[in-house]
């Protein structure tokens, strides 16, 4: 446009110079062959000027009609993919209706190339659902190739790998995993659970010391306390309980003091059958009730427990109405043959609270007691509240 109002501006300039010209007359002669053209010098300037006039408005017709051409094509596209995210949300909630047979439908319609982001990812998800799992395959394989659900799709085929007992092929991932993903929860518990699967317990613990915060104080617990014991039922299997207890002495004292691994020791020291020395160890571990350690009290098989008892009694007259610490001093004073404190503890325990594991207990007592019609009563209690 800007070049149009140039030439117009020339064609003015030269209409006016072409006054002070009136007296100069020029001539064109152009001979060919069989033709000769004859003008004026301004004819010959007019049509010049007319000519790149009319190509400027030509070329000008052409780029407007190609611009609306592509128009055109942009609300084509813009239309099919209208259609395909129609036909996306349609299949995600009839998915969602369990509607399996129109969701399919739906999803038939679904190119994978024009799937992105988290579209991709439920996608995969729902066609995985819909037992497609080569149309599942390839728009996983299609989210590693991009940034924003690399990760995401990564953790779909470890957790393939680990559903389905590869846990060679789960771990090996894991570790070619970039550096800045390793630090993600998921990542973390999807290594604790390569890890134990394969038995692998020290190489678990040392990298659990790392992970505290990344999985939370409830799920390293639970992990720690897990490793460890495996740790030391390899120990106690192969060396001996007494090696066992030689080895938790040579532990550092930050060891010795996490109760995740002070409650697989104890947990293996029953299971060897030392219940003396997983009561002492029980008493030495706590100056107060660890959620942890209070379970096992209950798996203790002590005929003179009088450290335990004394804990446990100190323990309840600060909080004496604390439904755990009742529960396991009756079943410590229980196994240890002590029925009277056993019974006035369940009762007690029994009056704040029904529990089903305690009112078999006291019918227990009550049975050894020689109370046994107490103790029928009591069983079918028990059953009717099953």
């Amino acid at each position: 446009m800007i070049r149009l109002l140039l030439l117009f501006v020339l064609l003015i300039a030269g209409l006016v110079a072409g006054r002070l010209l009136t007296d100069q007359q020029g001539y064109v002669l152009i001979a060919l062959d069989n033709w000769t053209i004859e003008m004026s010098v301004v004819t010959l300037l007019s049509l010049i000027v007319g000519s790149m006039v009319l190509f400027l408005v030509a070329e000008w017709l052409f780029k407007k009609g190609w611009r609306g051409l592509g128009g055109s094509l942009n609300l084509v596209s813009r239309w099919r993919e209208r259609r395909r995210h129609s036909a996306y949300i349609n299949g995600m909630i009839a998915l969602k209706e369990q509607h399996l047979v129109e969701a399919q439908k739906y999803f038939t319609r679904l190119n994978s190339q024009s799937l992105h982001g988290v579209d991709l990812l439920h996608a995969a998800d729902a066609t995985a659902l819909l037992n497609q799992t080569q149309t599942s395959t390839e728009l996983w394989e299609k989210a590693l190739l991009d940034p924003a659900t690399e990760l995401a799709a990564k953790l779909h085929f470890i957790q393939l790998h680990l559903q389905e007992k590869r846990f060679d092929k789960a771990l090996q991932l894991l570790q070619h995993l970039p550096e800045k993903y390793r630090q993600h929860p998921t990542v973390a518990q999807y290594w604790c659970e390569g890890l134990a699967a394969k038995g692998n317990w020290h190489e678990l613990k040392d990298r659990l010391k790392g992970w505290k915060k990344i999985l939370g104080m409830e799920s390293y617990s639970q992990w720690m306390q897990r490793c460890s014991f495996g740790v030391f039922a390899e120990i106690a299997s192969k060396q001996g309980a007494i090696q066992l207890k030689n080895v938790w002495q040579a532990l550092p004292r930050s060891d010795r003091k996490d109760h995740a691994q002070q409650a697989a020791y104890v947990k293996q020291l029953i299971g060897q059958g030392m219940h003396n020395d997983a009561a002492a160890a029980l008493v030495e571990f706590q100056n107060h009730p660890q959620p942890q350690l209070l379970p096992l009290y209950s798996q203790l098989r002590c005929k003179a427990p009088a450290a335990v008892i004394k804990q446990l009694e100190g323990w309840l007259r600060k909080d004496e109405n604390n439904l755990k610490l009742l529960s396991a001093l009756a079943s410590v004073a229980f196994y240890s043959d002590n029925f009277v404190l056993a019974e006035k503890v369940l009762q007690k325990r029994l009056g704040l609270e029904a529990d089903r594991d305690d009112l078999l207990l006291l019918a227990k007592t009550k049975e050894m007691s020689g109370q046994t019609q107490q103790a029928m009563e009591l069983y079918k209690q028990a059953l009717n509240n099953a």
